[in-house]
């Protein structure tokens, strides 16, 4: 909650429980950038991507987790994801890779 609480003073913010509601809100919005923790109920991030990735590759998707492994990450880029942000996370350095992914 202290990302969307941080996230939302600078950025309009919709959130999701799930990797299946966060492609929900996907199909229907089209939001500028995605954020996605790894670990989700039901579908997982890496899944919750690939779906995105399927509905509109042009999406930044920004992959944020608490698991720091190699293989995790691999696979979140070469997967489409945009960047990847270990936790704890740098709140200045998450909203920089934001920027960076709406191109300012």
């Amino acid at each position: 909650m202290l990302m969307a609480y941080f996230l939302a003073s600078r950025h309009e913010v919709e959130t999701a429980m799930t990797g299946t509601d966060a492609l929900i809100i996907v199909s229907q919005q089209r939001p500028d950038v995605v954020l996605l923790d790894v670990k989700m109920p039901g579908m997982n991030g890496i899944e919750a991507l690939k779906g995105i990735m399927k509905l509109d590759p042009s999406i930044p998707v920004i992959i944020v987790t608490g698991t720091a492994e190699l293989p995790v990450t691999v696979d979140a880029i070469r997967h489409g994801a945009f960047g990847y942000v270990p936790k704890p996370f740098d709140l200045r350095y998450l909203d920089h890779l934001i920027a960076a992914s709406l191109g300012r």
